[in-house]
């Protein structure tokens, strides 16, 4: 499982990047009630060939609490981190834009997640990048998981286990 979820990882990652970069807005979530609803929307900083957030995240500071997430090694575990601002971003860990100062933002208090992906399925299930992060982060609570996907890149079945976290809904754009 582990081989194969390698080897496709790197096989769709390698498309991924081939694309052109597209950005997710508010507009993308209206039609989503559990958005709507939401206090506290905990939402990826885009890096690389992601679906480019920064925009969706400065339109949310004005409406809604925002997190984000901020790695705390290199062996998998994350904490949400509360943020005003997107000055309040610096470069870290793999090149992701996270808090300067990271200060934990209690996880139960979330009520929407926003989850990047290099693919997912139509089960809900995603592709990451092989350090579960995002699944560790998960595994104990239970806000709504949206995972955004480029279209190529949404697929009718992805490898998966009993570790990963499967998505409620997912946003193909």
């Amino acid at each position: 499982m582990v081989n194969e979820k390698s080897a496709l990882r790197k096989k769709l990652l390698s498309v991924r990047n081939s694309l052109p970069r597209q950005e997710i807005s508010l507009s993308h979530l209206e039609d989503f009630e559990k958005f709507k609803n939401a206090k506290t929307v905990f939402c990826y900083v885009s890096a690389g060939s992601e679906v480019k957030t920064q925009s969706l995240i400065q339109e949310m500071l004005t409406k809604k609490r925002v997190v984000v997430p901020y790695c705390t090694d290199k062996c998998g575990n994350m904490i949400a981190v509360e943020i005003k601002s997107l000055d309040e971003l610096k470069e870290g860990l793999f090149g992701i834009s996270e808090p300067v100062t990271p200060k934990e933002f209690p996880k139960e208090e979330i009520d929407f997640v926003i989850v990047p992906g290099i693919a997912f399925d139509k089960d809900g299930y995603r592709l990451g990048y092989g350090k579960g992060y995002y699944d560790r982060f998960l595994s104990d609570i239970n806000p709504f998981k949206l995972g955004i996907c480029k279209k190529e890149l949404f697929a009718d079945n992805l490898p998966h286990d009993e570790f990963d976290v499967k998505m409620n809904k997912i946003l193909v754009i």
